[in-house]
This record gives C-alpha cells, sequence and structure tokens, in this order.
C-alpha cells in the first residue's frame, strides 16, 4: 500500500496509448468464477482461507508495496469475487499502512474491474514466496488441483486490462512530492538520463515479471562496445550470444577479479579503499546461471597454486610432528614442538560458523573471495551466528578491523584491512530469508548491488555441440589472469594506487547527485544507503577494470610510484554498469527485501505491524471496549489485542493505565 494516492489506471492509460492498441470489452477474458463453475471452485475460498491463516500465523507481509496491494486484491477478486473481501482486509492488515476505508475502495476497485488477466494464481505465489508450503495445505483439499502458480499467459497484468478507461489519466491523484502520481511513476522508470518506454504491471506469478517486465533497460552490456572492455573480459564476453549471457560472464569475472586484486586501492570519500564488490545476483529456478559458477575458472589457477603451498606446508608440518612426537621426554623438553599451518584459501567458504569463517579469511592473510551459487547455505550460517557474521561481512565492506577473542583454546583473531569480495546468486524467494529485517536495517543489504535474471523459457538442445563446456570456454583466461595476480604481488608493502582523473571526478558526481535527487524523491531516505554503496560500488568497478586494461602493457603496471589512471572507456563502461545496476537494486528493495518500517518505541524493542496498526488506530484516551472494538475492523483476535495493550504498557511504554479499563498513550 505504498503512496495510496498513487493511480495505477492513470499510468496504466498512458502505457496503453504507448502500446498503441486497446482491447475491447467483449474481447476481455473470462474471469476464473465464469470459466469454472464446478465443486472445484467452491473448495477455492477454502484453500484461499488456509493460505490466509498460514500468512497471518507467520506474520507474513505480502502486500506493503502498492504493487503488491494491487495485484493481491485483483487475484483475490477474480479467484474469489465478493468473497474475497475478508481475506483481502485481513492480509493487508498486517502492513502499517494498511487504513481500512482506502483498501476497501481498491477492493471494490479491483472487484469491479477484474478481468482475468490476473489470478487467484497470483495469491498462492505471492504466499509461496513468502515461504508457505502450499503441497502441504493443497493435501488438506485431495479431490482438488494441487495449489500452483501458472504462466505469464495466464496471469500476466495487462496495464489496458486494469485500466479499462483511458479517461482515467485526468484524474490522477497528486502525491506528496507534488507531481502526479502518474508522472512519478514515468519518472521512476528513468535511469541515467533518457525516457524509459512505460512498462505493463508486472504479475507476482511468474518469477519472470520480476526482471522483464518490470525493469526498464534491465541490461548493459547492449549498450556497450563489447570490443572496447578489457582484453580478458572481452574475450569472455564474445563467447555468450544474448545481453543478458554477456551480463553475467561480465559481473562474474569482475567481482571475482575485485577479491583478488588486493594490492590495489584508491582514495574515496577521503578514505582508503580497495577493489573488493558484493554482488547479489538473484534468479528463479528456471533461470539460466550456468555461466556463472564457471566464471570460478578465472581464478583457479591462482587458487590451486595458494592452495599447493599450503598442503606442502602441511606435509612438512607432519614429517616434523612425527619427528617431535618420536622424541622421548628429556629430548622434547630442549625441542620446539611444530606448529599446525593454518588452512589457507582465497575461496573463503561460508558453510561454516562466523568463528570458522573469520579463522579462514585471517589464515589467507585477510583477503579472499566469496562465490556462493546457493545462497541459503550462507542463509544458515547468518542464522546460527547473526551477530558476528552479519557484522563482520559489513566491515569487511569497507575494510574495517575485525577483531575478536574467545577465551575457549584461548583464540584471538585480528584481522586489520580485511579485503572480501562476495558474489551470490539465489531465488527471488531466498532474499528475504537471507536479508532478514534486521540485516536490511543494519546495512548489510546495501553493500550489494543487485542484479536480476529472466527465466529462461521454451526447451533448448541439451546435446548442442559446442566443442567444449562453459567452464573450458572460460579457463584460457586462468593462466592470463594470475599473470596479473603474479605482478601485483611486487605491491603487497605498498599498494598501487587508482585514480580517477580530475574531469572523470567532475562527471562522476554530475552522474550520482541527480541520480541520489531522483532515487530519494521516488522512493524516500532508505534507498539513500543503497545509492551512496552504490556509488562506491562503481568507483570499485572502474578500479577492476582500470587493472584488468593493464594485461598487455608492458611493464604491466608502469613505474613503481606512478598511479594508475582510469581510462576514459573504463569510467564509461563502469557508469553504464551502474545505470543498469541502480534500476534492478531500487526493484529488488522495493520488491523483494524486507523493511522494519516500524518505528521503535521508548524501549527501543521493535513494534510488530499488526501491534503498530493498532497503536496508531488508539485515540489519545481510550477503554477496553474502543480498543477491542478496532481489533475487530483490524482482524484481531481479542486475546491478541489485549496481549498487545499489555505489551504496549509493559514492554514498549507507549501507553498507561490511569484506572480499571482506561487508558492513554504516552507518544
Amino acid at each position: 500500500m505504498d503512496n495510496m494516492n498513487f493511480d495505477p489506471l492513470a499510468w496504466a492509460a498512458v502505457g496503453n496509448m504507448n502500446l498503441g492498441h486497446a482491447v475491447k470489452k467483449e474481447d476481455a477474458p473470462l474471469t476464473t468464477r465464469e470459466l469454472v463453475a464446478n465443486p472445484i471452485a467452491d473448495d477455492e475460498l477454502a484453500k484461499a482461507r488456509a493460505v490466509t491463516d498460514e500468512l497471518l500465523r507467520m506474520g507474513a507481509n505480502i502486500a506493503e508495496s502498492y504493487e503488491d496491494f494491487l495485484h493481491l486484491g485483483f487475484a483475490l477478486a477474480d479467484g474469489l469475487g465478493p468473497d474475497g473481501r475478508d481475506l483481502y482486509h485481513r492480509l493487508c492488515s498486517q502492513s502499517t499502512k494498511y487504513r481500512e476505508a482506502d483498501c476497501e475502495k481498491k477492493w471494490q476497485e479491483c472487484l469491479s474491474k477484474r478481468d482475468g488477466r490476473v489470478t487467484i494464481k497470483t495469491f498462492y505465489k505471492m504466499a509461496q514466496d513468502s515461504g508457505v508450503d502450499l503441497s502441504s495445505i493443497g493435501r488438506r483439499f485431495p479431490s482438488t488441483p494441487p495449489l500452483r502458480h501458472g504462466s505469464v499467459k495466464d496471469s500476466a497484468v495487462n496495464s489496458e486490462s486494469v485500466c479499462g478507461n483511458t479517461q482515467m489519466i485526468e484524474n490522477n491523484h497528486i502525491g506528496a512530492n507534488g507531481m502526479s502520481d502518474c508522472q512519478s511513476s514515468a519518472t521512476a522508470m528513468q535511469s541515467g538520463g533518457g525516457v524509459a518506454e512505460m512498462a505493463e504491471f508486472p504479475s507476482l506469478e511468474d518469477e519472470q515479471t520480476l526482471d522483464a517486465s518490470a525493469i526498464v533497460n534491465p541490461t548493459f552490456s547492449d549498450k556497450l562496445d563489447i570490443n572496447d572492455l578489457p582484453p580478458i573480459i572481452r574475450d569472455a564476453a564474445q563467447k555468450q550470444e544474448t545481453p543478458e549471457g554477456k551480463d553475467k560472464v561480465i559481473l562474474g569475472m569482475i567481482n571475482l577479479a575485485s577479491g583478488f586484486t588486493k594490492n590495489v586501492c584508491g582514495i574515496y570519500d577521503r578514505r582508503q579503499v580497495f577493489s573488493p564488490i558484493y554482488t547479489f545476483i538473484v534468479a528463479s529456478s528456471a533461470a539460466d546461471k550456468g555461466i556463472i559458477p564457471a566464471c570460478l575458472a578465472l581464478t583457479d589457477p591462482t587458487v590451486r597454486e595458494i592452495r599447493s603451498t599450503y598442503e606442502h606446508a602441511h606435509r612438512e608440518y607432519l614429517k616434523q610432528k612425527a619427528a617431535y612426537d618420536a622424541l622421548n621426554k628429556k629430548e622434547k623438553v630442549n625441542a620446539t614442538e611444530p606448529e599446525e599451518p593454518p588452512y589457507r584459501s582465497p575461496l573463503i567458504s561460508v558453510n561454516a560458523s562466523a568463528t570458522a569463517f573469520y579463522q579462514d579469511l585471517a589464515a589467507n592473510e585477510g583477503w579472499g573471495a566469496i562465490f556462493e551459487t546457493e545462497a541459503d547455505t550462507l542463509t544458515q550460517a547468518v542464522k546460527q551466528d547473526y551477530g558476528d557474521y552479519s557484522s563482520g561481512l559489513r566491515k569487511a565492506f569497507h575494510h574495517e578491523t575485525i577483531d575478536y577473542s574467545r577465551r575457549k583454546d584461548n583464540e584471538h583473531v585480528y584481522i586489520a584491512k580485511p579485503k572480501l569480495s562476495i558474489l551470490l546468486t539465489c531465488t527471488p524467494g531466498q532474499v528475504p530469508l537471507l536479508l532478514s529485517p534486521q540485516n536490511t536495517e543494519n546495512g548489510l543489504a546495501n553493500r550489494f548491488v543487485f542484479y536480476l535474471l529472466r527465466k529462461s523459457r521454451g526447451w533448448r538442445n541439451v546435446f548442442e555441440d559446442c566443442g567444449e563446456t562453459l567452464y573450458e570456454q572460460l579457463a584460457p583466461l586462468g593462466l592470463r589472469f594470475k599473470a596479473i595476480y603474479d605482478d601485483l604481488k611486487a605491491y603487497s608493502k605498498e599498494p598501487l594506487k587508482f585514480t580517477l582523473n580530475e574531469e572523470q571526478k567532475t562527471r562522476f558526481n554530475q552522474f550520482f547527485e541527480p541520480l541520489y535527487n531522483e532515487q530519494i524523491g521516488l522512493h524516500g531516505d532508505e534507498l539513500e544507503a543503497f545509492i551512496f554503496r552504490l556509488g562506491l560500488t562503481t568507483y570499485r568497478i572502474a578500479m577492476v577494470l582500470t587493472v584488468l586494461r593493464h594485461e598487455e602493457k608492458k611493464p604491466r603496471f608502469g613505474e613503481k610510484g606512478e598511479p594508475l589512471v582510469c581510462t576514459e572507456t573504463d569510467f564509461q563502461t563502469a557508469i553504464t554498469i551502474a545505470s543498469c545496476l541502480i534500476n534492478h537494486t531500487v526493484y529488488v528493495y522495493k520488491r523483494l527485501l524486507p523493511h522494519v518500517e516500524t518505528p521503535l518505541s521508548t524501549s527501543g524493542k521493535p513494534m510488530s505491524a499488526q501491534e503498530l496498526a493498532l497503536y496508531n488506530a488508539l485515540q489519545q484516551e481510550f477503554t477496553t471496549k474502543d480498543f477491542l472494538q478496532l481489533a475487530r475492523q483490524l482482524h484481531i483476535p481479542g486475546r491478541t489485542a489485549e496481549r498487545y495493550i499489555g505489551a504496549f504498557i509493559s514492554d514498549y511504554n507507549v501507553v498507561e493505565r490511569v484506572s480499571t479499563g482506561h487508558y492513554r498513550k504516552l507518544r
């Protein structure tokens, strides 16, 4: 229910005019109720109620954004007709933005304008993405088809069908920022200059719509001259046929390289910064992400050499340990017991506790790369050691000291300037599991840039004779990158200095200042940290591109002490990538990342969304009868409401008891 005054019908009307066609009333598809008139349809309400009950039990909020609010209304209206009203109110009331009158108005609108383009399957998909086990619920209804979501064809929201009447554009509302919401939405589809085409409302039924329909200009490689990329990146990208395929390999290789070019630094915002980048690639289960793990070919020779050095040291340790153990007690008095070398690898595993993670990072001299194509591995680690793990990742992004001690085993780890790159891939539903509300607010999420992959469509020839695997295509690049890595060893004591030229610094600010103003105006202050850190990531991308650009130069990095100045081509490439990533990052922030938007109580403990909704609805002074009546309107059970009032008094310190059955709000 983001921006309750926003009129999607007006926006859709503009989209219709751009699309240049109209849907006739008589051509509109039948609704689910009109298509299906059998006992199965009668069970739909029972299934929807069961799913709703599970969502409420979980405390899931599936209607926080305006788009979700709208899609939920159309889905329930189409599948359940007037019977869906109660479920709509109950689900929407989970949001702190819930207002009964606004919700009822939108429900009536959805009920009257439903046309079958969004079906009940959208609701089930939203529930599934929030963690509801549809299979378990489906087993309660063995006589009906299983709960599952369908295709885009079944339910993609057509802007024209939502609108119904282009005259609605004349009645669009004015938002708080002084622009019509129709204008605001159009502006939101702009990035880096140039007005983007209007997009249809995306349906949540199909994960492809997460990037295909909702993100304007979703790729960046088609806006670059691939031949202008640094040779090692160019040769990898040219092996891919589609813009998205090129994007994947470019992002993957830049990210990996950023974790291994540890001896290069620059000055950004008056601080010394190194090259590591945090990247989050969101891909549906059917998205083609095979090239992403193949990017590891870039660093494999370097990784093998470092691990081989450790294995040799470990073998020597075993020999010395065996010799030491063979000594008698008297001989051991004058001997020194050999110390086992720590396991060393630049690829840092997240399938470990926070303590083991820090030990591995420290063993590799404080630098490395996390490259995890199954992000739920990290999800479990963060859940188990939330405080240490999350804080360590946040500190590593800015090279802040990681210092901790454990009394057990007298363990102490000190990492002065951690340099860690991270690339994670996961499905859309896994994003909120990893980046929980606490993590979103404490800054872990905004250290990442996000990229959404579209779902693959159709069957492809899985036996196509390409001559070599995806890994083999990239394998020759590994030795070329290792040569760069080896030359950078000379800068271990005094890092190689990277800089933009003066004109580039000016243009960098000229790009990000209006971008900042635009995005904050559209999406609010909560996006500020994402934009600030996108600026730093863009600077780091330019740094990595410039380092890789010097692959073929002799001497590779010039004379000692000579700064590494960004080329104009690499500067433009970094800005172009940022222009694309801001669209993906904003979309993920608005649609997939969970938010804690409830203010803290005076005790410092945050209220739940439902608690805050009840608190905001209360008058300054109220009675037991008052809050129970409001609770019914908000679909909160009486006993739950009584518990909330008790929490307002004891836990949050925002209500005081005046007398029996009489209360007063303190703020």
